[in-house]
């Protein structure tokens, strides 16, 4: 297992994530996909206050079931944990969480639900653009120098407010964002595809800002919900309606080609190629955020930790 230096924080190059631990996942598959993926030399686990309600469950379950994982098994010390906070509320999504009350109050419950003292790197779950980024800035600055977390970084955020952020974090000497996570896959949503407005997904511009600045990047929905896996299995009748009308395109088709000739070069699975064209990156550091239903899943992707593609080899999968 390679690791990345976030912020000082050695971070596993693939990162398990637990959106449904609690809810899809039982918490006798949760604690099982934590011991392998430790056990295969995983250390970090990517959670979020709002992960459980999207599946019919409570706010807060996964990160109860980590927090549980965590003192069952005394691995505190040895795991690094992710989670986000100031998720807008589902039934309201165009109203943002963003001010200083509700991203402390996530911050609190999240620590009570982890069990920890401190969270090793907090993420804000979403943006607005009306919220002022010094005022975030100065909210999360604060946190940090609490020792409530040890430090912080956006999802779903764009390269603008980012650098708009770090600047003036530079300016006034406070602690700045120190990583992104942002959707970014193999596969690339399909042109005429209307996702979620609130997230936002790797393109030129953006990339080209963290292969500028070298900010790290947390790539999530990185297997892109198992496309190319299904369309290797059964072609197009394999996929879901939405699978299609996300994913199946010209475009993806021609990835899927390249990562097949991979698979053969390498000897591994597509799963893997997957994985491996994410963190092979070179322009920035990169990890893979992978979300796997079973433990048969999780090692098969976390084979993909072993192979280094080369710098040709990841732009043809890679290029945005």
């Amino acid at each position: 297992m390679n690791f990345k230096n976030i912020n000082d924080i050695k971070v596993s190059s693939v990162v398990l994530g637990s959106d449904s631990f609690g809810t899809i996942i039982d918490e006798k598959t949760a604690f099982s996909l934590m011991d392998k993926f430790c056990y295969l030399g995983g250390n970090t686990i990517d959670t979020a206050r709002v992960y459980g309600a999207h599946f019919g469950g409570k706010i807060g379950d996964s990160e109860a079931v980590i927090g549980k994982w965590l003192a069952q098994r005394g691995k505190r010390d040895d795991v690094v944990i992710s989670t986000k906070c100031a998720h807008p509320n589902l039934a309201t999504m165009n109203i943002s969480r963003l001010s200083k009350k509700e991203i402390e109050d996530d911050v609190d419950k999240s620590l009570q639900a982890l069990g920890t003292d401190y969270i090793d790197i907090l993420w804000l779950h979403r943006d607005d653009i009306n919220v002022g980024a010094n005022e975030i800035t100065d909210t999360l600055d604060e946190l940090v120098k609490k020792g409530k977390i040890r430090c912080f970084g956006t999802s779903n955020w764009h390269a603008d407010r980012i650098d708009e952020a770090i600047k003036y974090a530079k300016q006034t000497g406070k602690n700045a964002f120190c990583a992104s996570q942002i959707k970014w896959a193999a596969a690339k949503s399909s042109p005429t595809y209307k996702d979620d407005p609130t997230l936002v997904e790797m393109n030129k511009s953006e990339y080209e800002y963290y292969k500028k600045t070298k900010m790290p990047v947390f790539a999530f929905a990185s297997q892109a919900k198992g496309f190319f896996q299904k369309y290797h299995t059964g072609g197009e009748g394999e996929l879901s309606p939405k699978a299609k009308e996300r994913y199946l395109c010209d475009e993806n088709i021609e990835r899927y080609k390249k990562l097949v000739c991979i698979c053969e070069k390498y000897g591994i699975s597509l799963s893997s190629a997957i994985v491996s064209s994410i963190i092979s990156n070179t322009d920035f550091d990169t990890v893979a955020i992978i979300g796997p239903k079973n433990v048969d899943q999780l090692c098969d992707s976390m084979q993909g930790a072993r192979i280094t593609l080369d710098y040709n080899e990841v732009r043809k999968i890679l290029d945005v």
